[in-house]
């Protein structure tokens, strides 16, 4: 089990949620957040007065899988949020030694996936072959 935590850019939000949410990966918290990174710092003018921008906003994507699916949330991640400039963000993995369900009591693997990576990939592969299919 990882906690995968990502810091990306606000405007790659919904694209990094669609990818996490195909390979079945919904479970997921977000909190806003400011931080200073590679970018530089940005000057704007507010009531006639200079103002320098040291921090950034950003998205701090969190969530918890279990083996199956760090790779492919990793992939998703990296896809859905990279533009190629910098300020794009970070993805930081940690290992997880205990979860709980609050709701249930299920621990560790059965308290985070239903099902496995393998089942969610042809799942989607399946969707996706109708949808061309139906076109």
């Amino acid at each position: 089990m990882k906690l995968i935590t990502a810091i990306i850019r606000p405007d790659r939000l919904a694209d990094v949620k669609t990818a996490l949410f195909r390979i079945g990966v919904t479970g997921l918290s977000l909190s806003i957040v400011q931080g200073h990174g590679g970018e530089q710092e940005t000057i704007e003018h507010y009531r006639g007065s200079t103002v320098v921008m040291e921090f950034t906003e950003k998205v701090k994507i969190e969530m918890a899988v279990s083996e199956p699916f760090v790779r492919p949330a990793i992939d998703a991640i990296l896809g859905a949020a990279r533009t190629g400039n910098v300020g794009d963000g970070k993805i930081f993995v940690q290992p997880l030694d205990q979860v709980i369900r609050i709701r249930t009591g299920e621990e560790n693997n059965a308290a985070l996936t239903p099902i496995s990576a393998d089942a969610v990939q042809e799942r989607t592969i399946r969707e996706t072959q109708q949808r061309s299919a139906a076109k």
